[in-house]
């Protein structure tokens, strides 16, 4: 027995000792894995990865670590992330979710700022969340760019690339990878969120549901994530804009970690799955040919250095002064969200300071 042990410990140590021989083999196969999972995730980038499998220039591309196809400012590439509800209803092509997506190309810091739907567009004359709605009726494809100027406007920087997600598909998405775990830091109760397919009932108590949510570490399926992030109407601080973009932040970034997993990753049936749901609920307007500078950079991003902003109304509890504040719903006519004392460049500043306090 102890002669077994000494053998072991002599394979232990050899193992270790030529482990950097081993390790570029399971870089290897974790990078192979993370490409097919991105090959498949929208219906772009078939054309790319047989390019990739037919053109040496694609290999030498993804192989050189200089990024050298993507639109950049100051060394940032900002991707714009919409959610829409989708459906046939009235609304279904509101982003109820808004938030800005940016990466530093030299460095890889990254920041994800989220903007509240009901900020006034002075452009225009409507919230941010018709942008998208509002391009696409007057032609279809035009969404996208309109939603891009439109956040543009707000925070005085570029826009690069946009995403659009369909609800639904995220909700399937989050199923197919077996929910989500995260830690609620505070309960809450919305006794009003809207019953899909029941906008027009009577009495209007039977549009809503009442949703209630325990402080603590939770596992979500699709539906119950998609309700976390989308109410509007808790009790108390949990109901503001700034409650609601950090659910939305907690929740994408668990949904990162679980896509990424090896669990999905070296499961062929979950991929399949994920490829025919992303193909019927993400648009997109990146180009085929900056797919290798977004992998490399995508593998270069620190994780667990993932900065977090929000432009919104503040946090009493945490002591966060507002950037925006509502006025009397008569100067417009609704209820919209507007810089604090009409200083746009407090909003600027603040957004310039997320972005480029590490360079």
């Amino acid at each position: 027995m102890k002669l077994d042990q000494t053998r072991f410990h002599k394979l232990k140590r050899r193992f270790y000792k030529h482990l950097w021989f081993f390790r570029p083999f399971s870089y290897l196969l974790i990078l192979s894995l993370t490409t097919f999972l991105l090959v498949w995730s929208t219906p772009k980038l078939a054309p790319f990865f047989k390019r990739f499998l037919q053109g040496p220039q694609m290999i030498v591309s993804l192989i050189n670590p200089s990024i050298q196809k993507l639109d950049n400012f100051q060394d940032r590439t900002n991707l714009l992330l919409l959610g829409i509800a989708g459906g046939d209803h009235p609304g279904a092509d509101l982003t109820d979710s808004i938030m800005l997506f940016s990466i530093n190309l030299k460095t890889a810091d990254t920041v994800l700022i989220s903007l509240p739907r009901d900020i006034w567009v002075e452009s225009l004359q409507a919230k941010l969340n018709t942008a998208y709605h509002f391009g696409e009726d007057k032609q279809p494809g035009s969404g996208l760019i309109l939603a891009k100027s439109a956040v543009s406007e707000i925070i005085n920087q570029p826009v690069h690339y946009g995403v659009v997600l369909n609800f639904t598909g995220f909700e399937k998405a989050i199923d197919i990878t077996g929910g989500l775990n995260l830690d609620v830091p505070h309960s809450f109760v919305d006794k009003k969120y809207p019953i899909p397919g029941k906008e027009t009932a009577e009495p209007e108590s039977d549009r809503y549901e009442t949703l209630e949510f325990l402080a603590g570490p939770q596992h979500m399926d699709g539906p119950t994530a998609l309700k976390y992030v989308r109410s509007r109407h808790a009790e108390g601080e949990e109901g503001t804009d700034y409650a609601r973009a950090q659910r939305q932040q907690r929740v994408i970034l668990a949904f990162k970690d679980k896509l990424l997993s090896t669990k999905t990753l070296l499961n062929p049936s979950r991929l399949k799955a994920l490829n025919k749901t992303f193909k019927a609920s993400v648009t997109t307007d990146i180009p085929s040919t900056s797919y290798p500078d977004l992998f490399k950079l995508a593998l270069r991003i620190d994780q667990a250095n993932i900065r977090t902003g929000i432009i919104d109304q503040g946090s009493q509890s945490e002591d966060i002064p507002p950037l925006l504040y509502s006025p009397p719903a008569s100067l417009y006519g609704q209820w919209v969200l507007l810089p604090v004392n009409n200083d746009w460049q407090a909003v600027y500043r603040h957004v310039e300071e997320i972005l480029y306090q590490n360079q």
